[in-house]
């Protein structure tokens, strides 16, 4: 189901610049540089420097990125092409992947709020033949430890999408692809990244609500938070201007931009976004706590998995949390660093946040940035994929508070 927008829409005589700021909540954006820190100087260069770098040293086709201080632009840029002879603007839309579970986690915070739902009781009600269902909870769900194996790694999964990669996927047949798989550990024991629990939580969430997904998203999140240009879609649709993503996985260099995105997650929860839209969210919710009740905005971004989980033989991602790497809900922990870090599809974006509440001077900061990529740019297109923009993410925070660095994603996590 699509949901499109109803009135979340600024004024067309706005120039393109201030189109690309943002507000925190709702109505239009501020002009870049219009607070006091957006109006140095020599932070706008610096992130510029530092983008510009980086898209020359890792063989980038296209970088967007913006930089907020408490909901105010900093910095802003758009390197390269979106295709050949088109430049990449700070307008284009791309697929956010991954930062849509920060949404869900909202939403799902706020439908608890509402008591529509209750994170701890188990979803039996709302999926009784789902196995376990007696026992998994919406809460370990979203948090990434009800142990439902992940469709995600399966090979048999992995080779249809490769074969069609336009195929349409319901979120049935994802789920199969997971619950097919061996449990590794019992609901609650251990941590696992599972794309199938999110498809399973999207399910429980329209039960529990009595309507779809992306019209919950909508209304707990998108229109609170004025988001103008991002958009559930279940199709390949992706909405004008485009930056397009180019991926070498199927073993040729090839554009991806239309691929079907319906395998990456819950239905209704499948969006398309723009940097600005990014990077106004993650300011608001993580950076300052908008939407939610003080103790849901604890819950978001707690500490709870800080030393949880194991590794265990079998599991793709179990292991031990730590304080450089661990899990709130629907959202990455680094340090005093909350992210969330999407690559699919011949995409890779970041968008990392210290809240205002972790900051040694009370200010949040948020960077968010998408980059696509040469075909030399990887030398195996078949392995493990670097993320290039959660690198020059965190580049960016290092070189703005250096005094409070971010730590770089571990590898082999």
């Amino acid at each position: 189901m699509s949901i499109r927008p109803k009135t979340r829409r600024c004024s067309v005589a706005m120039t393109a610049l201030a189109i690309a700021g943002v507000l925190a909540l709702g109505g239009c954006a501020p002009e870049p540089g219009s607070g006091s820190a957006g109006g140095d100087a020599d932070v706008s260069e610096k992130v510029l420097a530092i983008a510009e770098k980086q898209f020359a040293d890792r063989d980038m086709r296209a970088a967007i990125g913006l930089v907020l201080e408490d909901g105010e632009v900093i910095a802003e840029f758009a390197l390269g092409e979106s295709m050949t002879g088109v430049p990449a603007t700070l307008d284009d839309s791309w697929r956010n992947g991954a930062i849509a579970i920060g949404y869900l986690a909202i939403a799902l915070l706020r439908l608890a709020e509402q008591g529509v739902i209750d994170l701890d009781e188990p979803i039996d009600e709302y999926l009784p033949d789902f196995p376990d269902a007696d026992t998994i909870t919406p809460r370990q769900l979203i948090m990434m430890t009800a142990g439902v194996p992940d469709y995600v790694p399966d090979e048999s999964f992995e080779a249809a999408l490769m074969a069609d990669p336009f195929r349409a996927w319901e979120s049935d047949e994802l789920v199969a692809y997971g619950i097919a798989q061996p449990r590794v550990f019992e609901p609650g024991t251990n941590w696992d990244y599972s794309h199938s629990g999110i498809v399973v939580l999207g399910q429980v969430m329209e039960r529990a609500a009595g309507k779809p997904l992306a019209e919950i998203l909508e209304e707990q999140v998108l229109d609170p938070l004025g988001l103008q240009r991002t958009f559930s879609e279940q199709t390949a649709a992706i909405p004008e201007p485009v930056l397009h993503g180019f991926t070498a996985e199927r073993g040729v260099y090839e554009d991806s931009t239309y691929w079907n995105p319906s395998w990456t997650l819950a239905d209704g929860a499948v969006q398309t976004t723009t940097v600005a839209d990014a990077a106004a969210s993650f300011d608001a919710v993580i950076g300052r706590g908008e939407l939610l009740s003080t103790d849901s905005y604890a819950q978001l971004i707690g500490t709870e998995l800080v030393g949880f989980g194991e590794i265990l033989e079998g599991c793709r991602t179990c292991h031990m949390l730590d304080d450089r790497f661990a899990y709130g809900m629907g959202v990455f922990l680094r340090g005093d660093y909350v992210a969330q870090t999407p690559i699919f599809g011949g995409y890779a974006g970041a968008v990392v946040t210290l809240p205002a509440s972790r900051a040694a001077d009370g200010t949040s900061l948020t960077i968010a940035v998408v980059v696509t990529l040469k075909e030399d740019a990887v030398e195996d297109w078949t392995g493990s994929l670097p993320n290039r923009a959660d690198e020059l993410a965190i580049q960016i925070a290092t070189a703005l508070r250096p005094d409070q660095a971010p730590p770089p994603y571990p590898e082999g996590r």
